[in-house]
Formats: C-alpha cells, sequence, structure tokens
C-alpha cells in the first residue's frame, strides 16, 4: 500500500484554515510577482516588522520617506524624475506586500493556538506546521535581505535572493497544499515511489519546479526583456554569446543569453514531457485518475505555455508576466493533486 490513513477526526473549521492558509500564500506570490513587475519592490528603505504596518498619514510622513527614497540607488540611477505622486504608487504596492505577508502570520499563529487548545491537532500537524514556520521566519529574513541588495550599490535586487525568496514561497505553498489534501482525504502517502506509474507524474512536478527556479533568474536579472522572440533568439537556436569563457559557470546565473536559453527550453521540455504524459493517461485505459483531472492538467500546461510564449514576445508586458507567473503554480497545484489522486488509486 502506497498511503497510510490518518486516524483521527476530520474538523471542518480546521480544514478551513488550511485552505485558507493556502490561498493566502498563493496570494502573495502573485503580490509579490506584480510588486517585482512594477518595480515596487525597492520603495520600502527600512525593515520594522511592527511600526512598518503603519503607511505614512501626513504630509510630513510622506516627504520622509521619499526623502529616503532618494538616497538609494534606484532614484538616483532609474527614478531620479520620479514625483512624489509617482512614488506613492510603488510604495502602495510594496507596503500592501509586506501588510499582507504579515497577515498571513497573523492568521496562521491565532488559529493554531485555538486548535491546539481545542486538541484538534497530532503530531501529524506539530510536525508539519514547524517546518512551515520555520520556512515563514526565513522568508521574512530573506524578503528583507533581498530588499537590502538593490539599496547600497546597484539599483537591482539580487537574482539569487530573489530566486531564493521565490523557492521558498513555492515550497511553504506547496506545503501547506498538499496537508491540506491529505487532511480532506484523511490519508498520507508515501511521496517517492520509483516502482509506481505515478513516478513519472513526480517527474513532472520536479520539471515545473525547476522551471519556476529558472524563471526567477529570468524575473531577477531582466532576461526576458531581450530576444523578444520564440524559439528563434536572434534569428538562431543557440545564440551568440551564450557561453562565455571568463564567466565559467556563473553563466548559467548570471548571463542573461544562457538564462534566456535555459528557461524558455526548460520550459519547452517540461511541456513536451507532461503534456505527452498526461496525453497518454487520458487515451489509455487507466482509469485510476479521473479525467476530469488529466484535462485540468492539459489545460492548464497548454495555457502556460501560451503566456510564456506571449511574456517574451509582449517584452514582458505585466499582464502577460503575471499570469504567467500566477499559472505556474497552479498547474503545480494541479500536478500535486494528480500525484496524491494517482497514489490512492493505485495508477
Amino acid at each position: 500500500m502506497q498511503f497510510t490513513e490518518l486516524n483521527f477526526n476530520y474538523h471542518k473549521p480546521l480544514m478551513i484554515w488550511l485552505l485558507l492558509l493556502t490561498i493566502m500564500v498563493f496570494l502573495i506570490i502573485v503580490i509579490g510577482g506584480l510588486t517585482r513587475l512594477t518595480d515596487s519592490g525597492l520603495s520600502m528603505v527600512d525593515w520594522r516588522p511592527l511600526l512598518g504596518t503603519i503607511p505614512p498619514l501626513n504630509q510630513s510622513q510622506w516627504l520622509k520617506v521619499f526623502n529616503d527614497y532618494q538616497q538609494t540607488p534606484e532614484f538616483m540611477y532609474v527614478n531620479k524624475n520620479m514625483t512624489l505622486e509617482e512614488f506613492k504608487y510603488i510604495f502602495w504596492w510594496e507596503w500592501f506586500h509586506r501588510f499582507f505577508a504579515r497577515l498571513i502570520g497573523i492568521v496562521f499563529i491565532f488559529p493554531f493556538f485555538y486548535f491546539y487548545f481545542k486538541r484538534y491537532l497530532n503530531s501529524f500537524f506539530y510536525k508539519r506546521f514547524a517546518i512551515i514556520f520555520g520556512l515563514g521566519l526565513v522568508q521574512a529574513t530573506v524578503g528583507w535581505w533581498m530588499v537590502k541588495s538593490g539599496l547600497q550599490n546597484d539599483p537591482y535586487v539580487s537574482p539569487y535572493r530573489l530566486t531564493f525568496h521565490l523557492s521558498n514561497a513555492i515550497i511553504i505553498y506547496t506545503l501547506l497544499l498538499w496537508t491540506s489534501i491529505e487532511y480532506f482525504h484523511l490519508k498520507s502517502i508515501n511521496l517517492i515511489n520509483i516502482k509506481s506509474k505515478k513516478f513519472f507524474i513526480l517527474i513532472s512536478i520536479i520539471l515545473v519546479f525547476i522551471t519556476i527556479l529558472s524563471g526567477g533568474f529570468m524575473a531577477g536579472s531582466h532576461a526576458g526583456q531581450s530576444f523578444n522572440t520564440y524559439p528563434l533568439m536572434n534569428g538562431k537556436i543557440i545564440p551568440d554569446d551564450i557561453y562565455l569563457a571568463e564567466m565559467g559557470i556563473l553563466n548559467l546565473f548570471e548571463n542573461t543569453v544562457t538564462i534566456n536559453f535555459n528557461h524558455r527550453w526548460i520550459a519547452t521540455l517540461t511541456f513536451v514531457y507532461t503534456f505527452s504524459l498526461f496525453l497518454y493517461l487520458f487515451i489509455s485505459k487507466i482509469t485510476g485518475l479521473q479525467k476530469s483531472i488529466i484535462f485540468l492538467v492539459l489545460s492548464i500546461l497548454s495555457l502556460q505555455f501560451f503566456l510564456g510564449v506571449m511574456t517574451l514576445l509582449s517584452n514582458v508586458a505585466i499582464q502577460y508576466a503575471s499570469l504567467h507567473q500566477t499559472n505556474s503554480v497552479l498547474l503545480l497545484s494541479i500536478l500535486l493533486l494528480a500525484y496524491f489522486k494517482s497514489t490512492i488509486k493505485g495508477v
């Protein structure tokens, strides 16, 4: 048997709480992407975990925070003609991003103690929540560490820190979603079983995660705003300057040509592999996995590929780029559900 029955009672309020946390983390990923796409992430130049919740309330306070921003490399080199009203636009994006992150912390902590005293929780939840809480603390620290990298000499955040921040958020979301799925079914599955057909679905999940990471480097290095064609790059499959000898292995992470090339072809590989796998599952006689789930995977996967190409062709237009990132998390979500269902149905 590839799964274990969870021998404890199902409580609807606990299920609602898990789903609420999962949705909120999904939304913070979307909000974080929009904060980056609107170039708002460096508008708040300090990190005050408690007092930072209160935004400027009068003109003098607005002038102070604007003056602080004027001392940053982003203002001096990129936005030196920005007015106070224009600054307010990017400030509110970053403020809301941080405020919503704090709100997630509140929604996590207070209901946790309520369910603890109600005795709704057990070791299954304690282990999961200890990991999630620890990753949440890391996420808050890394968020400021990322912002700080763009407040010193360079007016852009470190792609390494941005990608770490994104990947950690995806891991937190995955853990919450997986816990929600397991609790809803009152079953916990063994994650890795290479002798089962579901292992091929796990490969799809891993490929999607790697594609998201490579997308983080695309975003952090602004590599998507070059070679706005697909599949060719400057008329070639393999473009010039894809490998610069003096950079060595750093080409993978710092050469914008290589980053762009890697992301588009990792994404293409992910699309071809996953589409082929689920098309096979759809037309085969395997009945363990619901056709509706397979159809959803194929639909969201196809949409993701389309949005990726449109993001490139549009020179990273905000609407396409945001939908592309949002849909990548939806794709990961439906693959996780398919993986779970395939296990308990014995696919």
